[in-house]
């Protein structure tokens, strides 16, 4: 217990220099001091906590920082035990590149339960001590959830709030704090550059269904092997292949899904029609491989994928 006592005020008397040294750079207003039996003064707030795991007996410090003092009524913000390692009461964690230059005092806790900030510089000489981004729990601007916000910065004059929301229930707002259901987007659009993806629905059967844009703007949609894309069906073995023909029935192409694993077994496909002619046929060299199809009569055709020996069949209605 003595020599525990010997580092703690060995401790208190090293950092007290140090801080103090700080002090005149900074001119703070009030300082602490840890003295040897752990405590400090309720600007921050240390303990040292006794646990036991599996009858192993432990102990480990818990340091809790308070917001701030009111100096004309002398009441401390926020004094209570600290729960967590470290302990924040109204302030923000800020990670960024190097201050160029010392940053002035600013109580304004830019989030009012506190936030994660991120930034490159922070250059106080234009206030953009808050960062760039901001990650807080807000229930303040909404009814409660988490908000991707970004403070007042080089990048905006104005806080903007919401840029990404999580609400409570889990409803997903991008530009709204007030989410209507799963995901919804205020003032902006979804867009899908890639014209062989679309978007996937389940009807009231259990079936799923993808819908994709044609080159008249209207949405197809087609029948999907199962519910998840990269998932294995029930009724096939793990050293079956996972070829997928989007979509299926097909207008102006038809394209090839597989993993690389496939492509180790299989690399070459043809396409006959109900008489047994083969109208199309090429090389299976990559995950993904689109066949035009807009040549091709309407009716029913049969796909072949060959390789090592191996052959893999669907059929394919063109329309």
């Amino acid at each position: 217990m003595k020599n525990r006592k010997i580092t703690f005020i060995r401790f208190a008397i090293s950092f007290t220099i140090g801080f103090f040294s700080l002090n005149s750079l900074f001119a703070q207003l009030n300082g602490f001091v840890l003295d040897p039996s752990g405590t400090t003064d309720n600007f921050m707030r240390y303990e040292p906590k006794g646990f036991s795991v599996n009858g192993t007996s432990y102990v480990t410090g818990y340091l809790t920082l308070s917001a701030y003092k009111n100096l004309t009524t002398g009441i401390m913000a926020n004094i209570s035990e600290p729960y967590q390692k470290l302990q924040l009461h109204g302030g923000n964690i800020l990670l960024c590149r190097t201050n160029p230059s010392s940053a002035s005092p600013d109580i304004n806790p830019t989030s009012r339960n506190g936030a994660i900030l991120f930034s490159d510089y922070v250059i106080s000489a234009n206030n953009w001590i808050h960062g760039k981004w901001g990650i807080e729990y807000d229930d303040q601007y909404s009814t409660g959830g988490l908000n991707f916000f970004k403070p007042v910065s080089s990048l905006t004059s104005n806080r903007l709030n919401f840029n990404l929301f999580i609400r409570n229930d889990g409803n997903v707002g991008i530009g709204t704090g007030d989410p209507a259901a799963r995901l919804h987007i205020a003032d902006g659009d979804v867009f899908i550059e890639d014209i062989n993806s679309g978007i996937i629905m389940k009807s009231p059967d259990g079936n799923c269904w993808r819908g994709t844009l044609n080159n008249q703007g209207q949405l197809e949609f087609s029948l999907m092997p199962d519910c998840v894309a990269t998932s294995i069906p029930e009724n096939r073995s793990k050293d079956e292949p996972s070829f997928r023909l989007i979509p299926n029935p097909a207008s102006g192409f038809l394209r090839i899904s597989c993993t690389t694993a496939d492509l180790a077994s299989y690399s070459n496909f043809s396409l006959f029609d109900s008489a047994g002619n083969q109208v199309k046929s090429g090389r299976l060299d990559q995950e993904t491989c689109t066949i035009n199809t807009g040549d091709l009569a309407q009716g029913t055709y049969i796909i072949n994928i060959t390789g090592s020996g191996k052959t893999w069949s669907e059929k394919v209605i063109i329309k």
